[in-house]
């Protein structure tokens, strides 16, 4: 492993720790210090980027905040603690790698490149100039003037200026860091694209940035504005005349250079170790735009790594969170509903948690906030018909028939092999078809829920629910249209021994097969036998779900009692008797005869 994987190395962990303990910001990491050693966020921010091997002191200092933020406080956490022992024997191993790597690249340093390195480094330790030292190329990148240099500069020979002064530079901060550098000069480039993308990336990526004022010229003063906006440091400003020096950049320290030998030589020095003491300070931040300020600067790949693992774990505590609510939602209705709500909260985007919360409000009778979450789920994923599905069903409850059923039909256009959401379509249909008088049907909506529910049979097999409503809704065509009914009662006495085998594998936990089998019973004049079927499967309903459920049962029951011929007087007094006993159990409000409304709408009803 080379020294630069593993800073990265160092940096990825250091980064998971971060988040394993709250993601604190780097504004808190620096609150919570430990007493004597600062984290500044630009420097944490640079060793979470992986752009430099900390000082040990730092490392753990760092270490110890971030395992101190626990239960949505910070704790403080003792520095013989054995979690932070283990880093402090990572920063060793990458320590020999580093020395190593430094020592076979240090070339022979120089007399001025020595007096540099041992120029005093106010509050610094006396090891840091060896341990925060980065192994890798210095980028120096230098904004000046393109053709002139000012009609008040001495020395205007712009070439010279790089031999004479700014390639010595580098080279003494080459030997001073004992690592490679590079020059850059924008007026040098010569590749072909837009000039301002090239020195405004230099603005940002350019390790030590030197901006020669000289001359006023005003697109160095642009770009220096870029790069001060852009990073805490390094940035060294020069000049041949200071006080030609213009504006705000008055105020900061403007080093002097000319052509003569004294001064040419000291500028060297002061530039060279302004360079050097900033590099070996990255807590430093000389861009008075950004002193103080609370924001960072990372590079956008990070950015946005971090923004996607973060987006992955909301996301998995989210499903976790779903798993959970789908886990208790039989005992603890409350509780699944709350667990559903954090996990839309955790992960905003998830389709399956705005879904499962939609199921679960519809089958609260909270049609309003259901119909919210399942919006949600249309909006996220326009072709998921499950949501248009769950989403008619809703509408459709609150009885709003047409918006219901053009999602309805957009679920069965999305998927046209789901048969649940057929029969569903069918019974909205039928709804549909009544119109006051009660005595009257719309005849097209009537056969359009004749249609689903054979399209429903054709996809479910043996299902009775579709089969059933099938038989339903053919009786009602024959009472509108004045035909024989003979073969469709003659069809729901076959229909019955089907209703009753489903009823008896449900064994008394499902009450929409015994509602079925009630039917089969009252529509062939079994009048006592339907009534204690019916009275059994009311048993079976829980207290919320009575006046949806039963809202549900009696309208059919209703329909074919607008018929006078069409059911025999046995039968239709069956069937009257059962409408009583529904009516009874209904709120006053919901018995209002065949005209009136009777409530919702559900899977297995209209």
């Amino acid at each position: 492993m080379d020294v630069q994987q593993g800073r990265a190395e160092l940096a990825t962990d250091l980064k998971a720790l971060q988040i394993q303990h709250g993601n604190p910001t780097l504004r808190e990491i620096e609150r919570h210090a430990p007493t004597g050693c600062p984290l500044p966020p630009s420097t944490v921010s640079e060793v979470l980027n992986g752009k430099r091997l900390p000082r040990l002191d730092l490392l753990l200092a760092l270490v110890r905040t971030l395992l101190g933020f626990t239960d949505g406080g910070h704790h403080p956490v003792s520095p013989r603690d054995s979690r932070v022992e283990v880093w402090r024997d990572r920063w060793s191993a990458l320590q020999l790698l580093q020395n190593s790597a430094r020592q076979s690249a240090a070339g022979t340093v120089g007399t001025a490149a020595t007096e540099v390195r041992r120029a005093p480094e106010p509050d610094q330790p006396a090891e840091a100039s060896a341990v925060g030292e980065p192994p890798r190329i210095i980028r120096i990148f230098v904004a000046m003037p393109g053709t002139s240099m000012g009609t008040q500069a001495r020395w205007t020979n712009i070439p010279e200026i790089r031999r004479q002064l700014l390639d010595p530079v580098e080279a003494l901060i080459s030997e001073a860091l004992g690592c490679e550098t590079q020059l850059s000069i924008e007026k040098e480039k010569t590749f072909m694209g837009t000039i301002h993308r090239s020195m405004f990336s230099e603005a940002m990526d350019a390790d030590v940035y030197i901006a020669d004022l000289s001359g006023a010229n005003p697109n160095v003063y642009l770009e220096l504005g870029v790069r001060w906006a852009l990073r805490d440091a390094v940035t060294v400003l020069i000049s041949q005349d200071i006080e030609e020096v213009r504006f705000n950049v008055s105020a900061s320290r403007v080093i002097r250079y000319g052509p003569m030998p004294e001064e040419l030589k000291e500028a060297q020095r002061q530039i060279t170790q302004a360079a050097v003491e900033g590099l070996r300070r990255p807590e430093h931040v000389d861009s008075p735009v950004r002193e103080g300020s609370d924001y960072v600067t990372v590079p956008r790949s990070d950015y946005e790594a971090l923004a996607l693992e973060i987006a992955n774990l909301r996301a998995q505590q989210g499903e976790d969170l779903i798993a959970a609510a789908l886990a208790l939602s039989g005992d603890d209705q409350a509780r699944s509903l709350e667990l559903l709500h954090e996990a839309v909260a955790r992960n905003p985007s998830s389709l399956r948690g705005h879904f499962e919360l939609g199921v679960a409000l519809r089958r609260e009778n909270r049609y309003a906030e259901a119909e919210h979450a399942l919006g949600i789920c249309v909006r996220l994923r326009a072709d998921h018909a499950p949501s248009w599905r769950e989403l008619g069903t809703t509408r459709s409850k609150r009885g709003a028939l047409q918006e219901a059923a053009d999602a309805l039909a957009r679920a069965v256009e999305l998927d046209d092999s789901d048969a649940e959401t057929w029969a569903t379509l069918g019974g909205l249909h039928r709804r549909l078809a009544r119109r006051d008088p009660p005595e009257r049907f719309d005849m097209t909506e009537l056969e359009r829920a004749f249609t689903c529910y054979s399209r429903a049979v054709g996809l479910s097999g043996n299902d009775t629910y579709p089969r059933l409503n099938e038989a339903r809704v053919e009786l009602l065509l024959h009472g509108a249209r004045g035909t024989d009914p003979s073969p469709v009662f003659g069809r729901f006495r076959r229909l019955e021994h089907l209703a009753r085998f489903a009823a008896e594998d449900a064994a008394g936990t499902n009450p929409w097969p015994v509602f079925d089998l009630a039917d089969t019973l009252l529509l062939t004049g079994r009048e006592a036998d339907g009534l204690a079927e019916l009275r059994k499967a009311i048993g079976l309903l829980r207290p919320h779900e009575i006046e949806s459920v039963l809202s549900s049962v009696v309208a059919p029951l209703q329909d074919f009692l607008t018929f006078p011929q069409l059911l025999s007087p046995t039968t239709a007094n069956a069937v009257s008797t059962a409408v009583a006993e529904c009516l009874r159990h209904l709120p006053r409000r919901d018995q209002g005869g065949c005209g009136s409304p009777v409530g919702s709408f559900d899977l297995h009803g209209c």
